[in-house]
């Protein structure tokens, strides 16, 4: 008799090479394995296989002792103490901008003072040993223009934000629709569509930052029915971008960017773009002249440091 195939379901959220997490401490990470592990007691438990940006924050390599043959079995590289296998029910892939994510920046103009009396619940050591109140100064004027319905700018760096909200909360976030300028460096966006998603829910922008985001390169396809004639800053560093094609797609979308900053991704790629618009002709045989750049017009600024130039 033959023992029953084992069945292994694979999570779809979990995209490997993609998907970005963080855990209970804020590190972040990528998602380069999902499947299961060969030292693990179930041969059919699913594990995710993560590589740290902090390189000293994981335990080993991403191999491991099998427990069946005692042999080395590598499900994925990394450094030495980089990787980490994590039970799904362990892995944290973020939130969605929602509503309530936006309004939980801003306290409502009838919440509880932080500092009543105009006194913080802090006091601060003198150097004769002594304590002294810490006052906060007009606390509710500072509110009463920090409401989200009146301010143009908003930052909501480093918030584990990953995705847009459901289509059932998008009518609800034209509430939001004034706002100018939108920071969401430091989020985990690993897909340009979500990226995009979430952009096009404010026609107003003009300044957008995904720093540090690591959302790779662009798919054409993704900016279909794409335009957002009036941004003109975006701050794009850090965001793992790895093709020149990527900044030229952006800049068709965005024909009036005026501050464009792609520093610390990869633009190696640009002396062939350039080469194949002299020539005339691109690797699939197309016309090259089709590929000028036109889109950047109006650039004042381009922060390209280290781009490997």
């Amino acid at each position: 008799t033959h023992s029953a195939p084992i069945t292994i379901k694979m999570p779809p959220h979990l995209r490997p090479n993609i998907t970005r997490v963080r855990d209970a401490s804020g590190f972040v990470g990528t998602v380069v394995y999902v499947g299961p592990v060969a030292s693990a007691k179930s041969p059919t438990e699913i594990y995710a296989g993560i590589t740290w940006d902090d390189v000293t924050r994981g335990k080993h390599d991403g191999s491991v002792l099998c427990r069946s043959t005692d042999r080395i079995v590598r499900h994925f590289k990394c450094g030495p103490t980089q990787g980490s296998f994590l039970r799904l029910s362990k892995v944290d892939v973020g939130l969605a901008l929602t509503p309530k994510l936006m309004r939980s920046r801003y306290v409502e103009p009838d919440a509880e003072l932080v500092a009543p009396d105009n006194l913080l619940p802090h006091v601060a050591r003198t150097a004769g040993g002594r304590d002294k109140p810490i006052e906060f100064l007009g606390e509710v004027k500072i509110r009463n223009r920090q409401q989200l319905e009146d301010v143009e700018d908003i930052s909501l760096r480093m918030l584990g934000i990953a995705r847009p909200c459901n289509p059932e909360e998008r009518t609800e976030m034209e509430e939001f629709g004034h706002l100018k300028s939108i920071d969401l460096a430091g989020n985990l966006l690993s897909d340009w569509e979500d990226a995009l998603d979430i952009l096009r829910q404010f026609k107003l922008l003009q300044s957008v930052s995904l720093a540090s985001n690591r959302i790779n390169d662009l798919n054409p396809t993704s900016l279909e029915e794409f335009s957002m004639v009036g941004i003109t800053t975006l701050n794009l560093n850090s965001t793992n971008i790895s093709s020149f094609k990527t900044v030229q797609l952006i800049g068709n979308a965005m024909p009036n960017l005026e501050e464009l900053c792609v520093a610390n991704c990869n633009l190696s790629d640009v002396e062939c773009y350039i080469s194949d618009v002299a020539t005339n002709k691109n690797d699939d045989g197309t016309n090259a002249k089709d590929n000028k750049i036109t889109a950047f017009q109006n650039l004042v600024l381009l922060d390209i440091s280290n781009c490997h130039l």
